[in-house]
């Protein structure tokens, strides 16, 4: 489970690094790109040898997604090779350049990888398999960068997401019977009035844990709920005009500070020094009717819990969430990019989402999914409604480099009663200026 948790965060901050510091270096040029061919779902039957990149973590899925995609197109290998995280996104930019170049490689860091002409765009790829019918615009938008080469949102299509997160409400079935909750609330209101509830009842309503800054997923599912995915979104891509200063924003941050002041939370000292692990700890131990955290520590939570434990969307007018995920990029030099193409092509199938979802991710297509508990099944339904409604949006940790450490500092302060909900907004929208005002 650690590992799952760890490489979701790391994804998260990851792609906030590739966002935030991808237009600060030169660009260095084109690369000789690999041989021109033309675009096709056609990979025929010559045999031919593709390599794949990646972490262990994210490419946890690849033995067995590999196996299968080589049972429909036994005519091409496919070799596969890991790196340890830190060591992977410092030499992919070299290896991209080299002469060894891999076919495919995962993308933890976006930065200037399309700037320097080293990965290929993909459009032409988008329309020939129709991953726009596919993935949602959200989805696709986190990897597809405007015509600087680098800032996310645009119409260039530089990788494909494959693996996602999707952040939510756990909840104890036994705690809400026994605060005299009968139905999931359907919005904000409701989802107060059950707080309300379980406090009456001498129940702790929400398991809380900010040593790590996770008061961050609190304010921005709040904020979504309230003011939909599009506003986030664009914040978190960086597009011009945008701020942090919103109607659903303050009313996200001014919900953080009452639940805090009315005892919802465990004590600011607690939740301050209390990390996301312990506070799934604590959540499983039976200490919190609802626990908002990610599809990453579900295993940790069923296998403590079983079928007393839930899990549901935060409620609002259409379903949204914050996530994230891992996507790969198809190398500007490879010799084979239609092959390359088709692999990419196959996350998105029934075998593949098998073994992508047995990983600890979410994979596109949930549709023949078979979970074995309640709460994975609802992940995977409160998941697949999001993407229809395309409301997945990234971490704000995407925003810029430094924005996880600012969320960390000023909630922290917030909770404990040291600054206001005026002085986080302001403190949150200059980290952002500092980068894309």
């Amino acid at each position: 489970m650690k590992t799952q948790h760890t490489a979701a965060i790391a994804g998260a901050l990851a792609l906030a690094i590739g966002l935030a510091l991808g237009g600060c270096a030169p660009g260095s040029g084109g690369q000789s790109a690999g041989a021109a061919q033309p675009v096709s779902t056609d990979v025929g039957s010559e045999k031919v040898t593709i390599k794949i990149v990646s972490t262990p973590e994210s490419g946890a899925p690849l033995p067995e997604i590999i196996e299968a995609f080589n049972e429909k197109y036994p005519n091409i290998t496919v070799e596969h090779q890991e790196t340890t995280f830190d060591e992977y996104n410092k030499q992919l930019p070299l290896q991209l350049a080299s002469n060894s170049s891999p076919d495919i490689a995962l993308v933890n860091i976006t930065g200037n990888l399309a700037k320097d002409g080293l990965i290929l765009n993909l459009n032409e790829y988008v329309d020939a398999y129709g991953w726009d019918d596919v993935y949602s615009a959200g989805q696709l938008g986190d990897y597809a960068v405007g015509d600087d080469l680098v800032s996310a949102g645009g119409t260039n299509q530089i990788a494909l997401p494959t693996g996602f997160f999707h952040v939510g409400v756990y909840y104890n079935k036994e705690l809400l019977e026994k605060a005299g909750v009968t139905e999931l609330p359907q919005s904000l209101d409701e989802f107060e009035a059950a707080l309300a509830k379980a406090k009456a009842a001498g129940i702790l309503p929400v398991q809380f844990g900010n040593a790590q800054g996770h008061a961050g997923f609190t304010i921005q599912e709040i904020g979504q709920s309230v003011g939909g995915a599009a506003e986030w979104r664009d914040w978190v891509w960086g597009k011009s005009g945008n701020t942090f200063d919103t109607s659903a924003n303050r009313t996200a941050v001014d919900k953080l500070v009452e639940w805090n002041e009315s005892g919802y939370f465990p004590p600011a000292t607690e939740v301050n020094g209390t990390d996301l692990g312990e506070a799934v700890g604590k959540f499983t131990a039976g200490d919190g009717m609802f626990f908002i955290d990610g599809n990453w520590d579900s295993a940790a939570i069923e296998e403590a819990m079983g079928e007393n434990a839930g899990f549901f969307g935060f409620p609002g007018a259409k379903p949204t969430g914050a996530g994230g995920s891992i996507a790969y990029a198809i190398s500007e030099k490879s010799q084979h990019k239609n092959a390359a193409a088709a692999f990419l092509d196959f996350f998105h199938s029934p075998e593949a989402s098998a073994a992508i979802f047995a990983s600890g991710f979410l994979p596109q297509d949930t549709s023949e999914l078979t979970p074995e508990s309640g709460v994975s099944e609802d992940i995977v339904n409160g998941f697949a409604a999001t993407s229809a409604a395309d409301g997945s949006v990234t971490a704000f940790a995407g925003a810029t480099v430094s924005m996880n450490d600012t969320f960390i500092r000023e909630t922290q302060d917030l909770i404990a009663g040291r600054s206001t909900a005026g002085e986080l907004i302001e403190a949150v929208q200059e980290d952002w200026d500092s980068v894309h005002g």
